[in-house]
């Protein structure tokens, strides 16, 4: 879905903002460790077995907590016996202040690790590229979020557009299709499929550092300014 992009350039648009920001890897694969090139010694994975982590400043104003890639399937399988084990980041995470916006890059399936992470959220950001896989992906993290919403305070902030391509029928097709069925739920703004913006990662950089006169900036930076107005008015 695109997700890792989206959190990676969010975050890196509120934190130009001056808004304190936290961006933790909830996926295996570690994908925003290697999108800043940085390496903690303690991770997710310490945090969740014993409370323990090194959070690593990435970016002025942007913090990030690596996942452990690996680790962190071990880490499910030694809490996956806890009582209340879906409740252990939201509680490992309350020592945690100062933030204006905390972002959990959830991994594209169902986890333990994403549980806690829905469990811990206030709200759910779901990207949606341009694939109609994209829309079961999204259908599936609706349905875990609404079983926990019954126990937590996790609410659906709204949908975003990814990768955006006016001149190919599916995304013509997949628009229509979620326009239709999440509305005004679905944010304005949409992140056109833009080069620059598949580039960055590469040269471990944001679209706003890689090509801030690109399309892709330009549509991050509405995005920004989107969200901020969204999330203040909930």
């Amino acid at each position: 879905m695109g997700k890792t992009t989206v959190v990676t350039n969010l975050a890196d648009g509120l934190s130009r903002r001056g808004k304190k920001t936290l961006i933790i890897d909830c996926d295996a694969q570690g994908n925003l460790q290697n999108q800043f090139h940085v390496k903690t010694e303690k991770t997710l994975v310490d945090l969740l077995l014993n409370g323990e982590v090194e959070v690593a400043n990435v970016r002025p104003q942007m913090d990030l907590i690596n996942s452990g890639k690996r680790g962190l399937a071990e880490a499910e399988v030694s809490l996956s016996g806890r009582s209340f084990r879906e409740t252990i980041l939201k509680e490992r995470l309350k020592k945690m202040r100062g933030y204006d916006y905390v972002f959990c890059d959830l991994a594209p399936t169902i986890t333990l690790v994403n549980t806690m992470a829905l469990y811990f959220c206030d709200y759910l950001f779901v990207p949606i590229s341009m694939s109609f896989y994209a829309i079961t992906g999204a259908l599936q993290i609706l349905d875990t979020a609404e079983t926990i919403s019954k126990r937590s305070r996790i609410k659906l902030l709204g949908f975003v557009l990814n990768f955006y391509d006016s001149r190919t029928n599916i995304a013509k097709m997949v628009c229509t299709a979620v326009r239709e069925k999440w509305g005004e739920q679905i944010f304005d703004t949409m992140i056109r499929k833009n080069v620059a913006i598949e580039e960055a990662p590469s040269q471990r950089k944001t679209i706003f550092e890689h090509a801030p006169r690109s399309y892709g900036a330009e549509d991050f930076e509405c995005l920004t300014e989107e969200f901020i107005r969204r999330s203040n008015s909930v």
